[in-house]
C-alpha cells in the first residue's frame, strides 16, 4: 500500500513542477554576445585569436529556437606571402537551438546552422570570397535570473575547419 502510495505522490509531484515550469515559460525574443577563441590547423594562421559574436534569436518553445548570428573569427595571418589559401575572417549566419532544461537554472543545448564565411586571401593579389558553410555546436547554459543567462559553448564550421569556443551572455526580451 505505502508502495502504492509513494509512486502516486512521486508522479503528482513530477506533474506540477512539469506543469509550474510550463507555465513559467514565455515564448520571445532575446539578444546575446560572446567572446571566445578560435582553434585553426593550418600552417600560417595564428589560432588562440579573439572572437567576438552577436545573436538575435527567438525561443518558440522551452525546447526550441532560432538565431541570426554575426560574429568575428579574428584571424591574423603570418605570413602576407608565404602561403595563397584563404582563411576564415568572419562569419553570418542562421540557426536552429534546441535545448534541454536540466533544471530551471541549467540547459543542454545544441545548434545546427548555415551561413556565409568571408574568406581572406593570405595574398595580396587575391580577392577575399565568401564560402557558404555548416556550422554546428553544443553547450551548456546557466540563468541567473528569467531575463539574463549565462553560456559556454563550443561550435565547429565544417568547410574552414574551424573550432571556436566561447563564453557569452543573453538578455531575454
Amino acid at each position: 500500500m505505502s508502495t502504492v502510495f509513494t509512486r502516486a505522490a512521486l508522479s503528482t509531484l513530477l506533474l506540477a513542477s512539469s506543469a509550474a515550469y510550463a507555465a513559467e515559460f514565455d515564448p520571445g525574443i532575446y539578444v546575446g554576445s560572446d567572446i571566445g577563441r578560435s582553434s585553426y590547423s593550418q600552417p600560417g594562421v595564428s589560432n588562440g585569436d579573439l572572437a567576438l559574436g552577436l545573436k538575435l534569436g527567438y525561443q518558440a518553445t522551452p525546447n526550441f529556437g532560432a538565431e541570426i548570428i554575426a560574429r568575428s573569427l579574428s584571424f591574423r595571418i603570418d605570413g602576407l606571402f608565404s602561403d595563397s589559401a584563404y582563411y576564415p575572417e568572419s562569419h553570418i549566419g542562421v540557426a536552429a537551438v534546441g535545448k534541454i532544461p536540466l533544471n530551471d537554472r541549467f540547459s543542454l543545448y545544441g545548434r545546427l546552422g548555415v551561413g556565409r564565411t568571408k574568406m581572406h586571401s593570405a595574398r595580396v593579389a587575391n580577392k577575399d570570397q565568401n564560402e557558404t558553410e555548416a556550422l554546428f555546436g553544443g553547450g551548456v547554459s546557466y540563468a541567473f535570473s528569467p531575463k539574463w543567462q549565462m553560456s559556454l559553448e563550443a561550435i565547429r564550421f565544417n568547410k574552414s575547419e574551424l573550432t571556436l569556443v566561447t563564453l557569452g551572455v543573453q538578455y531575454n526580451f
